[in-house]
């Protein structure tokens, strides 16, 4: 019995592709948007903060790190600076 379950198991996983390749092509246009509007506010967010003089959340740090390619606690002030523009 436990064979027959899954036979056509590889079946399931190819239909799962296709349906998960449609959908990232549909929803890739949304979600250019969406980073674009996040960018804006995160780098809003950071430059109140260094303003401030308070230390980056944990979000910023995050969104720091992904544009530079770096790890945050690696980074000098200047560094995070030039990230942000």
């Amino acid at each position: 019995m436990a064979r027959g379950q899954h036979r056509f198991r590889h079946l399931r996983l190819l239909g799962e592709k296709k349906i998960q390749a449609t959908s990232k092509a549909f929803n890739a246009p949304l979600t250019v948007k969406e980073t674009a509007r996040r960018d804006v506010r995160i780098k809003a967010l950071i430059k109140k903060q260094l303003a401030a003089g308070k230390p980056l959340s944990a979000n910023a740090q995050s969104w720091v790190s992904r544009q530079s390619g770096r790890q945050f606690t690696k980074m000098t002030a200047e560094q995070v600076a030039k990230t942000v523009g």
